[in-house]
């Protein structure tokens, strides 16, 4: 929480700076109270100028808590941080599972003391929602290979699926750790014969 309100121009400033536009442009399409339509338009004017890296999904939840809070910035670094908390309960529950307990203590202080993550996980960017969604599909998939049912494939496939849709470039991550963790398991024949 440390410089909580400070403006997000500490870590890749523009493409936060793109998220708070968008997310500023979701909130005024409400038309809250307070503001001339003229501002209202040219804020979603703006928003509609830019080109969609990805889908706006956490551009939109911070726009929806916009509606209880105001207009408050600083919304977005308090979710980011969030998602990564989440993302490192993930990892911890992934990591005894396949190591140790005191394997899953270190690499879970690693994953949220290292001092780039710490800047990065306050960013308002869909990175630290993908980082949390991929690794609750590793956790599951992980879980899958030791009990496999069709509620974890599904809830697996459903989370990966999401992680790729927030941003595209967990796809590398979903379908190496995939292919990692099943071939680990099975053999490719016995992979390709289980539905």
């Amino acid at each position: 929480m440390y410089d909580l309100t400070d403006l997000p121009l500490d870590f890749h400033p523009t493409r936060q700076l793109l998220s708070a536009i968008k997310a500023r442009a979701f909130y005024f399409e409400t038309q809250p109270n307070g503001y001339s339509t003229w501002q209202l338009e040219t804020a979603i004017r703006q928003a509609k100028l830019k080109t969609d890296a990805e889908p706006p999904i956490f551009e939109q939840i911070v726009a929806f808590t916009y509606r209880f809070t105001g207009e408050q910035v600083w919304i977005a670094r308090i979710y980011g941080s969030l998602f990564w908390l989440l993302g490192g309960i993930f990892l911890f529950m992934l990591v005894r599972d396949l190591v140790s307990f005191e394997g899953a203590l270190v690499s879970t202080a690693y994953y949220l003391l290292f001092p780039y993550t710490v800047v990065a996980s306050r960013s308002f960017q869909p990175d630290p929602l993908m980082v949390a969604l991929t690794i609750s599909f590793l956790w599951m998939l992980s879980s899958w290979t030791r009990s496999p049912t069709w509620t974890k494939t599904i809830l697996a496939g459903l989370l990966g699926g999401v992680a790729i849709y927030i941003k595209f470039s967990a796809a590398f991550f979903v379908i190496g750790g995939a292919l990692g963790l099943v071939l680990s398991r099975y053999t490719l024949r016995e992979l390709f014969r289980n539905a």
